[in-house]
């Protein structure tokens, strides 16, 4: 169905007027209003919307540009078409400067062709104004949109070939550096050398649900992240939206909750033990150990040293034995009999930790490990009530009153003036 126009005629001459009439009779889409003074036709535009307004520019009182600019006060979108009985250029040229829609000169053949000229003209006025809010609603979406992305609680980005295209305020604070810093860069920079998996799933094709990972910031310290991706075209290519939450306090505690669970598992373990200890002390002591492990994730050295006079005799070992035996026999017996001690040996990325196993206040042996991840002072606790343990089973067994058969392992290290 048509959409009928309504127009209004600003023309004074009544013949004219007549002409107007009669060029629209066999168009029924048009609605036609008539003033014959600039101050009529103002009046009815107040009162009623049009589509078009013509305007004589020859008027009693107001004249047909007074009307013009009044009109382009309220209303740059309305057309507004200048009908003038003179067709001077200088004419045109002011009535266009003051933003006139058309100029039409007075003729019969100009009368004929007005409705397919007015109907021109309020179709492209109707489709100039239904782009301009187009284009404000999509501007309005835009900073809606990138209001919410400059202020998300997440870092949002774009990924393309494996480089940051887009990121938000957001992902820099998460990686401790400006976001403008970010933009090319690519995405397995960031990421700890122990995580690189994780780098293929961020720019694949299929949507990751939830992957978490350690990255590097800039100061050189580790987060902890969550993050998800989904495809998208980016400028005609495809790409990676992403979303990445920092969620190092919670992975902490998860990583403290099942520390500590293996940590009780392990030395409830050890406890059994010492409720029922066997007839096979080295065995004990091995099993043990491998209790121990199971208690500290990633534990690559590890062993069990029980005192020989003024000597330390290993009788348990998890790992490569040179390496053990090279750092007991650097620092000597006695270094592991005082009170429980974390090293890192000059020139060395190895951690060590040791404690005292002891009962009847005499120091019976030791417990080293080399820890592999992990903050080694959190192990301090932990082993201290390992060696504790254990030298409780060794209380029951009554190791201090019998020798110690040989282990298979008997690797003696020297002590000076070891103390009882």
């Amino acid at each position: 169905m048509i959409r009928p126009y309504q127009i209004l005629v600003i023309e004074d001459d009544p013949e004219h007027a007549e002409l107007i009439r009669k060029g629209f009779r066999n168009h029924d889409e048009f609605f036609l209003d008539f003033a014959s003074s600039g101050e009529d036709g103002l009046e009815l535009i107040s009162r009623k919307p049009y589509d078009l307004i013509s305007v004589d520019l020859v008027l009693p009182g107001i004249g047909g540009l007074d009307v013009l600019v009044r009109i382009r006060k309220f209303d740059l979108d309305l057309p507004v078409v200048m009908v003038s009985g003179h067709g001077t250029t200088e004419m045109a040229v002011v009535a266009f400067e003051n933003r006139a829609t058309k100029y039409v000169v007075k003729s019969l053949e100009s009368f004929r062709s007005l409705p397919y000229i007015f109907e021109n003209l309020i179709i492209e006025a109707r489709f100039k104004v239904s782009e301009r809010k187009m284009r404000e609603q999509i501007e309005r979406s835009e900073r809606i949109h990138r209001n919410i992305v400059e202020n998300a609680m997440a870092g949002i980005y774009i990924l393309q070939d494996g480089e940051f295209k887009l990121v938000n305020p957001k992902l820099g604070e998460i990686f401790g550096c400006n976001p403008e810093s970010l933009i090319g860069m690519p995405f397995w920079k960031m990421v700890k050398p122990d995580e690189m998996d994780c780098v293929g799933r961020v720019d694949h094709d299929q949507p990751v649900p939830v992957y978490e990972s350690k990255i590097i910031r800039k100061d050189g310290t580790k987060r902890w992240i969550e993050f998800r991706t989904v495809p998208i075209e980016y400028e005609g290519r495809r790409a990676m939206l992403g979303n990445l939450l920092d969620i190092t306090q919670r992975k902490e505690q998860e990583l403290n909750l099942a520390k500590s669970n293996r940590e009780l598992t392990a030395l409830n373990r050890i406890m059994k033990r010492g409720l029922d200890p066997g007839s096979n002390p080295n065995q004990n002591l091995e099993d043990c150990l491998v209790d121990l492990c199971q208690g500290l994730e990633g534990l690559e050295i590890g062993g069990i040293f029980l005192r020989d006079g003024g000597n330390l005799v290993l009788n348990a070992l998890l790992g490569p034995i040179e390496e053990m035996m090279g750092f007991v026999k650097d620092r000597g017996a006695n270094y592991f009999l005082g009170q429980p001690r974390l090293d890192r040996p000059q020139g060395s990325s190895r951690s060590w930790v040791s404690a005292p196993l002891a009962y009847n206040g005499r120091a019976v042996g030791a417990v080293v490990v080399s820890p592999k991840e992990g903050d080694p002072e959190t192990v301090l606790p932990f082993l201290q009530q390992v060696a504790d343990q254990i030298a409780c089973i060794m209380e029951v067994c009554c190791f201090q009153k019998q020798a110690v058969e040989p282990a298979r392992i008997m690797r003696p290290v020297k002590g000076e003036n070891a103390a009882d």
